[in-house]
């Protein structure tokens, strides 16, 4: 939504002028009249040229941002009322950005709801935090089957399918050619040159190594050759490659053949080149772990 700010200028010019609040006469009314006219005027061609750039990317209907002012203003002197429709301006502000997130919630409903709670006499802390413990577990609920959803759906896309097949047909290949090549339960396929020394390293352990990362129709798209050994702790890389690790001692090298649902998923890495769903293909040595 479209923040729609005053200049400096209009405020400069509203701080200009030194009209009174309380007129003592027929000329300082009539100055004051003239005055909110030449404000209005000023306001409005201000804001009418905002939007009329703004309609380029969406359309705006004036007569109901009109109509949305007029609530606001016809607030007249109560400050119960100007408050109220503070609040629901924020309300509505937040029920939009749920929405984004994909968690929609009914306008109506929430001021029904909020209303049953609001002009009950009997409010306390104890019952707030009751209601906000039990808003916080259904909005985590709602996040995460919003996030689940979106998957499904990303997972659908051409895009992803295709990749996913591309990477069952480069495995299958793989394990009928390479004795070597072994599939873990996970998924997970590998290779080990050499096993190193044991032990190996925890799901938890900080761990130094050469790599090189490539797609499966050979571009790499990250590699520690020319910068030296990496060093990062295992919770912080992709599932297949924290699992690979750990089957390494000391010294040890592989070959990962990790699919998509234990590198990126179906948000893939752009940034990297990475699609989603896509298969990935790590060459490993383990230097040395903590």
């Amino acid at each position: 939504m479209k923040k729609f700010i005053l200049g400096l200028a209009a405020l400069a010019a509203v701080a200009g002028f030194t009209a009174c609040d309380k007129c003592g006469s027929d000329a300082c009314q009539k100055a004051n009249d003239s005055l909110s006219v030449a404000y209005g005027n000023y306001v409005g061609a201000m804001v009418g040229t905002d939007i009329a750039h703004y309609s380029a990317q969406s359309n705006v209907n004036k007569e109901e941002f009109v109509k949305g002012m007029q609530l606001i203003f016809g607030a007249g002197n109560s400050e119960s009322e100007r408050m109220g429709m503070q609040v629901a301006i924020q309300l509505l502000g937040e029920i939009n950005r749920m929405k984004e997130n994909g968690v929609v919630l009914d306008p109506t409903t929430v001021l029904k709801a909020y209303k049953t709670v609001f002009l009950t006499d009997s409010l306390d802390m104890a019952k707030t935090q009751g209601y906000m413990a039990k808003f916080t577990t259904m909005m985590q609920e709602a996040e995460a089957q919003a996030k689940e959803e979106a998957a499904k759906a990303k997972a659908e896309e051409p895009t992803a399918k295709e990749n996913v097949a591309a990477g069952d047909a480069f495995v299958a290949k793989l394990l009928a050619e390479n004795p070597a090549a072994k599939k873990a339960e996970s998924g997970l396929v590998y290779v080990i040159q050499n096993p190193g020394v044991a032990p190996q390293p925890e799901a938890t352990a900080t761990v130094t190594v050469n790599y090189t990362g490539k797609l499966i129709n050979g571009t790499v798209f990250d590699s520690s050759e020319g910068r030296g050994p990496a060093t990062f702790n295992l919770q912080g890389v992709i599932p297949g490659f924290r699992e690979g690790l750990m089957l390494l001692g000391k010294g040890g090298k592989a070959t990962l053949y990790i699919p998509g649902n234990l590198a990126y998923g179906v948000e893939g890495a752009p940034q990297a080149g990475i699609g989603p769903n896509e298969m990935l293909i790590f060459e490993v040595e383990l230097i040395s772990f903590e």
